[in-house]
């Protein structure tokens, strides 16, 4: 069973005299636009000739800071970043992105150059949705993810726990990427927690301990198995082994059966999509993680 391509709300509590939600999206396959539009001459900026050379010309990818209305639907609304963050968050980009996928590839550099995404939209905010919800993260299909919030990166600051959120959500969005290429098989791993996820707009009235008994790392991962597969995708890469081991995986702390059960169910995702992405991806989910973690540390 594969997960379709439409619009996927992620709800999170957030409150501000009203409960927001945030979400994750992966709309219809787009095509990448160049960024020069109308007989535009290229732009000689230091930075735009930072990212021409280390995204534009390696990878083919473009990334987007300007003009944030031609990269969001007319309904919703977000913010452009801040100039002075656009440099340091490619940066990042290149540093836990990048570099951690291409030492943990069996192909080197060959993997990101060619499925790198086409297109990197850096956001301010969150994007707004007419509906009172948010947006954290999108891709769209293999040619554009979009980061967000970058306005909340401090230059000069301590950024880990930014870092940690935004690249979560990054890896989050690229498994999907990676869902869509190599076909990962959704239904048997659907079937590890099947009657475990919840019904559609339901999933953030379940808390973390309640996700975990049910085999996933994260309330929103119960919301449907291809959220569930880059959930356990992303966390592995983004949480430190021995937390990752005693939160998900240690049975040993469980005073319930449920607990226990849960974390057999983890356990056996975990091995999933390791085995999936060694074998049919040739990415080592363990270095990458090594290496993303090496990078903001």
């Amino acid at each position: 069973m594969k997960t379709p391509k439409i619009i996927i709300h992620k709800i999170l509590f957030l409150v501000i005299s009203l409960v927001l939600f945030s979400a994750c999206e992966r709309e219809e396959t787009l095509q990448p636009k160049n960024i020069f539009e109308n007989g535009d001459s290229e732009s000689t900026t230091e930075l735009d000739q930072y990212l021409k050379t280390t995204f534009r010309d390696p990878y083919g990818s473009i990334i987007h800071y300007k003009f944030v209305d031609q990269f969001i639907d007319p309904t919703k609304s977000a913010t452009p970043p801040r100039l002075e963050v656009v440099k340091p968050v490619s940066e990042l980009i290149e540093q836990a992105w990048i570099q951690p996928y291409n030492v943990a590839s069996d192909q080197g550099e060959s993997f990101l150059n060619q499925y790198f995404p086409a297109e990197i939209v850096i956001l301010g905010s969150p994007i707004f949705n007419s509906n009172g919800t948010i947006t954290l993260g999108i891709a769209d299909s293999g040619v554009r993810v979009t980061l967000t919030q970058a306005n909340d990166f401090i230059v000069g600051g301590d950024n880990t726990a930014w870092t940690i959120q935004t690249f979560r959500t990054l890896h989050h969005e690229f498994a999907h990427i990676i869902d869509q290429t190599f076909q990962f098989d959704i239904e048997s791993f659907f079937n590890i927690s099947k009657d475990n996820y919840t019904s559609s707009g339901t999933w953030f009235t379940i808390s973390e301990t309640e996700a975990i008994e049910r085999g996933m790392v994260t309330p929103y991962a119960t919301s449907a198995p291809g959220e569930d597969f880059a959930e356990t995708i992303a966390f592995i890469i983004t949480t430190d082994p021995a937390e990752f081991e005693s939160k998900y995986l240690d049975t040993s702390t469980c005073t319930t059966q449920a607990c226990t059960d849960g974390k057999n169910r983890i356990r056996e995702k975990y091995d999933r999509v390791i085995k999936y992405m060694n074998e049919d991806v040739g990415i080592d989910l363990l270095v990458l993680r090594d290496e993303f973690l090496k990078s903001i540390n």
